[in-house]
């Protein structure tokens, strides 16, 4: 920020000319704005368990690890224009370099045959993946289509590079939201340094894709490749797809068939035409490449062969990432593109030449060792190491030569930043970003700087944490306010199909709609469970519902039946209730359920109607320790639970396009309603006779129809009404007539499946429930007419219930899988 004098550089001045307009305090208010931006836009880099280490960056399946928050410090870095000038220019001759090294060594390898490169590092590697080798024939980019690199400034003013990012560069998303935050936080001090805006980069980057089609160059289908929601950067990878335009998918939803790749959706498979990879290149075939990998494409890289299918970046691009290749840079700059490298590396080298050997034992305490063939292991630097610990790695590197790195101390520049005691020093690490661009490549002009854990810019990475900045870049001259996208040469037709939603997408919005109708029904028994018990039981009454209502509990699985049969003033009961969302409860997975879900379709939602969702289950998750074991606070819980789901329910009416999605994610809400209530039905009708006024009060309440009973009938209760209002009515939203007539309209309008209609024969049962309401609805109730008729409802109402559950494993088979036809083999 200061030169040698002292005093403040020019491109500084503007922004300390308004962080001196804040007054005291003024930093760290901002600094707790962009925190509380960045929570509501639910923006976290994920961390993983132990457990999940030897696929850190991979996706696990497993467990996720610490979902850590996104820190944004308000202070920027800000580069001037000429300074800005050498990094583009570095940055763009270093893209193509690497490409160009990626194209020989899955290529014609000359350069190891002209020995200019050591063939232990393509073969010892395990980033080098032998399949991919001629795989790919194209123009310049084709190997490296974006690129990322990171940055150091030494003593010396120059910037070195820390370490390049080719596999799967991480950061750009991130780098986009960091300004838009900024220019909230900072909108002051942001126009008044006139800096560089950054949204064409991704405007270049999506125009780079889609010339990449080997088919509809217009409108070609990209996809974005993710290892899925528990990945680390999964918030880039929605963040990504919604910027570039791509459907997110996972390996499940493409299959390959006939050499090319075809994404499954309701509507049947469609054909991809470019993939955006977020999964390390290994794991993405386990036809030919890693055979345990559940992230990858069966086929993939026989598609690519074919040329049916581009992937960005090209499978084996991780190659470049090993630390051992800086080494060699220089001379492979000079042979490759005829000129000098104008990025310089930090000082590296390869242990596995003698004489390079030699130079780091002479040298070894100035240095850092790491290994060779892994971009993310952890250096050692030897000056920090006792006398035991150093001779360990001493015996290590002289037994293994080829396979440790020792790299340059290097001791980074510094920028202002807020720390705990205001503003002071800090190291940057700069991560800057390219994408190839009509032949060439276009540098973001920005990215993310970083403040290494411990000052040291070789640990410096995404996954190590640590704070984030925004980069200011100097503007020569005003901004125009951004690029104009690059119009489509042929019209793009007009349509409005209800078919192309991924089946796994369609497969997560079911299964949330399930799961929050869940957690409401769950919420609205307990709630009437735990009034009861605060209340005292008040009267006779308050036994015969309680006892009504923990039999409902036991059907729906939120209570064991042995607490249900418990005296409703029992403390076993009552302990049950307090504790409903403990570790293991059903509530408890259901809401666990419902983080995952949302997580898994936010690309599918809109930004306001994720940020709703995100806030509200994370403030119900924040409140589970403070409520559990305490009814006064359990029932504020549920209250608010009541209105969250009452609060999703109306964003997705009203934000939700009326397609694919939304009828999935309604028809999961419909359909578990529809058991709910069947569950209430049978749960009252226990009840005897003389006590059928409560179990007839008790349904309302647990429906929700207690004011719609009320208009049309005053205060008599008698079962015919009721049940005519619970069973029949298509007016009502909690009546099964209703859940049956909105599951028949979204069956009908969803694609069609085999030789008949998804449903059909399980929807029959519904039919019969007129049957049960005539019986009650006469005036000689007596002793054998009663027991006739209860037994025609548990009876009738019982089949709706398993219906259900029967009906929604045909709409697994039918809408959420891909299997083809089974083939007879051997002799008819």
């Amino acid at each position: 920020m200061v030169t040698g004098q002292g005093a403040i550089r020019k491109h500084w001045q503007p922004l300390f000319g308004s962080l001196s307009q804040l007054g005291d305090g003024g930093i760290a208010d901002r600094a707790e704005r962009a925190r509380q931006h960045l929570e509501e836009d639910g923006v976290t880099f994920n961390l993983y368990a132990a457990a999940d280490a030897p696929i850190r960056g991979r996706g696990s399946a497993r467990a996720p690890g610490l979902q850590r928050p996104w820190a944004l410090d308000p202070l920027p870095l800000v580069i001037c224009t000429e300074e800005w000038a050498t990094i583009e220019a570095g940055v763009i001759q270093r893209a193509h370099l690497l490409d160009r090294v990626l194209a020989d060594l899955y290529g014609p390898q000359t350069l190891l045959t002209a020995h200019r490169y050591p063939p232990a590092l393509v073969f010892g590697s395990a980033d080098f993946l032998r399949p991919c080798r001629n795989a790919v024939h194209g123009a310049p980019t084709a190997h490296l289509q974006h690129y990322a690199v990171d940055l150091t400034r030494s003593p010396d003013g120059i910037w070195r590079v820390v370490a390049d990012r080719a596999q799967g560069p991480a950061g750009a998303a991130y780098a986009l939201q960091n300004r838009r935050v900024m220019t909230r936080v900072m909108g002051e001090a942001f126009r008044a340094s006139r800096v560089r805006p950054i949204a064409s980069f991704f405007d270049a980057w999506q125009a780079d894709l889609q010339a990449r089609s080997r088919g509809d160059r217009d409108n070609p289908r990209i996809v974005l490749l993710t290892p899925g929601p528990f990945n680390e950067a999964y918030f880039e990878h929605v963040y990504l797809a919604r910027q570039l335009g791509a459907t997110m998918v996972e390996g499940a939803d493409l299959t390959a068939r006939g050499g090319r790749i075809f994404l499954k959706t309701l509507g049947g498979l469609q054909p991809v035409d470019v993939i955006l990879r977020r999964v390390d290149g290994n794991w993405c075939d386990p036809l030919e490449l890693r055979g345990d990998s559940a992230l990858g494409v069966v086929g993939l890289l026989d598609a690519v062969r074919a040329g049916n299918v581009s992937l960005a970046n090209a499978l084996g691009s991780g190659l470049v990432d090993t630390p051992a290749l800086a080494a060699f840079l220089p001379r492979l700059a000079e042979q490759l593109l005829g000129e000098a490298l104008r990025l310089p590396s930090v000082a590296t080298w390869w242990c596995g030449q003698s004489y390079a050997l030699n130079e780091v034992m002479d040298r070894l305490p100035e240095l850092a060792l790491r290994p060779a063939f892994s971009a993310g292991g952890e250096p050692v630097h030897v000056a920090a190491l006792d006398a035991e610990a150093r001779a360990a790695l001493v015996a290590r590197l002289r037994n293994r030569p080829d396979g440790f790195v020792a790299q340059e101390a290097i001791v980074a520049s510094v920028a202002p930043g807020l720390g705990a005691a205001g503003l002071e020093p800090q190291s940057i690490v700069l991560r800057v970003f390219a994408t190839a661009d009509r032949g060439g490549y276009a540098v973001m002009p920005g990215g993310i700087a970083r403040v290494p854990a411990g000052n040291d810019p070789l640990r410096a990475s995404l996954q190590r944490g640590g704070v984030n900045k925004d980069v200011w870049v100097e503007a020569d001259e005003p901004a125009d306010g951004g690029s104009v996208a690059r119009p489509a040469r042929n019209r793009i037709v007009i349509r409005r199909t209800v078919g192309e939603l991924p089946s796994r997408a369609a497969d997560n919005l079911y299964w949330l709609g399930r799961n929050a109708e869940r957690l409401d029904n769950g919420g609205r028994l307990l709630r009437a469970a735990l009034q009861r018990v605060v209340s005292g039981f008040a009267g006779a009454r308050d036994f015969v519902e309680m006892a009504a209502i923990t039999r409902v509990l036991a059907r729906c699985g939120i209570v064991d039946p042995a607490v249900a049969a418990a005296p409703p003033d029992g403390m076993l009961l009552s302990h049950a209730l307090v504790h409903a969302f403990a570790p293991g409860r059903l509530m408890d997975q259901t809401l666990q359920a419902m983080d995952r879900l949302a997580a898994s379709a936010r690309d599918r939602f809109s930004v306001d109607m994720w940020r709703t969702v995100n806030h509200l289950l994370g403030d119900l998750r924040g409140r589970l320790d403070w409520a559990t074991g305490n009814a006064d606070r359990m029932l504020d819980l549920l209250d608010d639970l009541v209105r969250v789901s009452a609060a999703l329910a109306g964003m997705a009416s009203e934000n939700m396009t009326r397609g694919s999605g939304w009828r999935f994610l309604d028809l999961g809400h419909r359909l578990e309603r529809a058991v709910y209530v069947a569950r209430v039905i049978l749960g009252v009708q226990e009840t005897p006779r003389p006590n059928w006024e409560s179990a007839l009060h008790l349904a309302l309440e647990l429906c929700d129809s207690t004011i719609t009973y009320r208009t049309r009938y005053l205060a008599a209760l008698q079962p015919a009404p009721v049940l005519d209002l619970l069973l029949l009515d298509d007016s009502n939203p909690q009546s099964l007539a209703f859940q049956a007539a909105a599951i028949r309209w979204h069956l009908a309008a969803l694609p069609a499946r085999g030789a008949g209609a998804v449903g059909r024969d399980m929807l029959a049962p519904f039919e019969t429930l007129v049957e049960v309401v005539v019986a009650f609805d006469r005036d000689d109730l007596d002793d054998t007419v009663v027991a006739s008729a209860m037994a025609s409802l548990r009876q009738r109402v019982a089949d709706v219930e398993q219906a259900m559950l029967g009906l929604s494993d045909e709409i697994t088979r039918s809408y959420f899988s891909h299997v083809q036809a089974a083939r007879a083999v051997g002799y008819g």
